[in-house]
């Protein structure tokens, strides 16, 4: 079956995006969304439909939905911001919402000016275990495809040519993207791991710098209530040695004066 709308063609036997007599390259994933939003156009499409339809029922974040979406807009000229092909309706789902024309011809019919492609010779299987790179690409960066597909197993990529050495290149390129990947993952890890360390420890000085500077404020203030009886008391003990030899002279002048009374007689 082949969809026809805006200036795009999609063909669901070859499992090919045409627009005008270009392909554009889609992973497997984002067509079989294409196909399922395309095919049930007729009504809104929820976000379970899609992870039943496409995923087999897996547990899928809205983050990843939403970045497949995306693809798939970008791919055929739409946008999340003009939603003119795919439409998202808010707490309901989604609807493909473009001019659809259903044809049965063949690919290369009249009418159609997307050239007859020739059969293309099957790649010879390897005689060694081969490589395959399951990776992350949701840019949808052609370029990038070969960081998302099993690179010897794409459909789409099957009826392309390729020579061993394009493979070689493309599995030593995903494999060398997919080591640095690992390895600045792991600096990340190691660096939040420092960060947590260090983190932890300032905690720690700060822990004991405030009990030591309660300990020094409560010593301060202990020694001040000490200086502050000392000065009392020493103030009291002025005081009361004063009064003592205030009373010591007026007892030997009353002394003095009985002596003196004592001897006129």
């Amino acid at each position: 079956m082949r969809y026809l709308f805006e200036d795009y063609a999609f063909d669901t036997n070859l499992r090919e995006l045409y627009r005008g007599a270009d392909v554009v390259s889609v992973t497997p994933q984002v067509f079989d969304l294409l196909e399922y939003l395309i095919r049930h156009r007729a009504r809104v499409v929820s976000k379970d439909d899609l992870i039943n339809a496409i995923w087999n029922g897996r547990s899928v974040s809205d983050a990843a939905l939403t970045t497949r979406l995306n693809v798939a807009r970008n791919a055929i000229g739409d946008s999340g911001g003009e939603q003119r092909l795919i439409k998202t309706l808010p707490r309901r789902g989604f609807r493909f919402i473009g001019q659809v024309r259903a044809a049965q011809e063949p690919s290369g019919v009249a009418g159609y000016d997307s050239p007859i492609e020739p059969p293309k010779a099957t790649l010879p299987l390897p005689d060694k275990p081969s490589v395959a790179v399951l990776s992350f690409n949701l840019s949808g960066d052609p370029e990038q495809e070969y960081f998302a597909d099993v690179l010897t197993g794409s459909p789409a990529r099957e009826r392309k040519e390729r020579s061993p050495r394009e493979i070689d290149q493309k599995v030593v390129k995903a494999a060398l993207a997919y080591e640095k990947w690992r390895r600045d993952t792991e600096s990340r890890k190691e660096e939040a791991a420092r960060e947590n360390a260090r983190q932890r420890r300032e905690r720690a000085i700060e822990k004991v710098q405030a009990a030591l500077d309660k300990a020094e404020r409560e010593h301060t203030r202990r020694v001040d209530v000490i200086e502050t009886e000392r000065a009392d008391i020493e103030a009291r003990a002025q005081a009361e040695d004063a009064r003592w030899h205030k009373q010591k002279s007026e007892l030997e002048k009353a002394l003095r004066r009985a002596r003196s009374s004592s001897k006129e007689r």
